[in-house]
């Protein structure tokens, strides 16, 4: 178009925020000068494994002051000037819509900004937690297709697992390697849970289901992934800060997600940081409770699945990401209107379609009623009603009733936290998921 690509501001998360105060001069001046600019694109792209095919593109990166240079190189291949290279990933949703997800990257900058305490004078609780979640930017193109910012130097939670390896058991032993947990091509793994969910969905026995799935799948798909701190962090310091930052990574995302009705947490919608521990979610199509409409619902307020509990060091739940987790539910709660101004006009906005409504009164019901779910647990109540209790009628003696007085109690920040952990690593939750969100992992 005659206009050199070194012009344009990247659209990675750290261009695009802007600073204030700054407007006076041109409209470049008012962002960041250390990102660097776009110099090339690589002429080869990569196509993804995942079902959309998304495609991963590779940019060339030069230095922002020499971005005007009339005798910079526009090759599609890497030259002396460049400094690095950008990451992104052009998507096309085949259902979904990637407005949302832009939309909920605003959300999280907002608590980012509560988290960060400003306005406050002097160090706060937060602040030494170090609390944040981490953002990448989203440019939609359409409403079903955009540019995503690749987050670097990060793997699937399913790669960590699969890639670490227990050096305590026998080489021969079959709870040493990882990779036979994540193994999905395994079909006496696949059967064995399916049979343990029909004894609840077909024969109403929710008891002998957790208990089978108990005895023939966590005790023989054993977690592994404490190890992968220790093989990947070698010195102590290293190590303590990694699981760290895995612990209050986790402990944000859980509240946050909760907060929003997060689902479809599978394990490749959860990221793990290489380098820093640091967890990372993606993919937000799946928001305001839409996770208890698929067939098989998810009945869990986040993952808190059996790995990633073993992640947390021996102290499991109990240690730096229960306190993580109270900090973080206290802030939302503390923040409560913010959070809801924040929401409502993402929630009424008719152009996305949050729940499939035709009707438009139907459309303003379910934004009501979503608005009303989460202003209610930014109150306390665990308001989280599991739908397979009212489609399976229990024959082991127990009752499948819901308990509205106990979903309409407003709990303290501990006790609503309690409630939130017992929940997400409850066995009879875990077997009632979807066999492809793996949740003995």
């Amino acid at each position: 178009f005659g206009t050199k690509l070194t012009n344009f501001v990247p659209p990675i998360q750290a261009a695009l925020t802007v600073s204030p105060g700054v407007l006076e001069g041109s409209v470049t001046d008012a962002f960041p000068t250390f990102v660097p600019r776009m110099r090339a694109f690589d002429r080869e792209l990569k196509i993804m494994q995942s079902k959309a095919k998304p495609k991963k593109v590779r940019v060339f990166a030069v230095p922002s002051r020499m971005a005007q240079r009339s005798s910079l190189s526009d090759d599609a291949e890497r030259v002396d000037e460049d400094i690095g290279e950008m990451h992104f990933l052009v998507k096309k949703e085949a259902k979904g819509d990637l407005r949302k997800d832009s939309r909920v990257q605003d959300f999280n900058n907002v608590i980012n900004r509560l988290f960060a305490g400003r306005g406050s004078s002097g160090p706060n609780r937060r602040q030494r937690l170090r609390l944040q979640l981490r953002t990448f930017s989203v440019v939609c193109l359409a409403e079903d297709s955009g540019l995503l910012e690749w987050v670097p130097n990060t793997e699937s939670l399913r790669s960590v697992i699969s890639d670490t390896f227990n050096p305590q058991v026998e080489a021969t032993s079959i709870h040493r390697h990882g990779s036979r947990l994540t193994n999905f091509n395994d079909a006496d793994m696949r059967n064995t849970f399916l049979k343990c969910q029909d004894l609840y969905f077909k024969k109403g026995n929710l008891s002998l289901a957790t208990k089978k799935f108990h005895e023939l799948i966590l005790q023989n798909y054993r977690p592994v992934m404490y190890w992968w701190f220790v093989q990947n962090f070698s010195s102590p310091h290293a190590w303590f800060e990694a699981r760290s930052n895995f612990a209050m990574s986790t402990a944000v995302w859980s509240a946050v997600g909760h907060i929003i009705g997060l689902g479809d947490r599978h394990s490749e919608n959860i990221l793990i940081d290489t380098r820093s521990g640091e967890c990372v979610h993606v993919d937000f199509d799946c928001i305001f409770d839409k996770g208890l409409l698929l067939p098989r619902p998810e009945v869990i307020p986040f993952r808190l699945t059996p790995n990633m509990v073993d992640a947390l060091g021996p102290s499991g739940v109990d240690g730096m990401y229960t306190g993580a987790l109270i900090e973080s539910m206290s802030t939302l709660r503390k923040n409560k209107d913010t959070l809801l101004s924040v929401l409502e006009p993402f929630l009424k906005d008719p152009v996305i379609n949050l729940k499939s409504s035709k009707s438009s009164e139907k459309y303003k019901d379910s934004a009501k009623d979503s608005i009303a779910k989460i202003e209610g647990r930014l109150n306390g109540v665990y308001n989280l009603k599991n739908p397979n209790k009212k489609k399976v009628k229990r024959q082991d003696g127990y009752s499948n009733n819901e308990d509205d007085h106990a979903n309409s109690t407003q709990l303290s920040v501990e006790g609503q936290v309690q409630k939130m952990i017992m929940e997400a690593t409850s066995h009879e939750n875990l077997v009632q998921v979807y066999i492809g969100w793996m949740p003995w992992i």
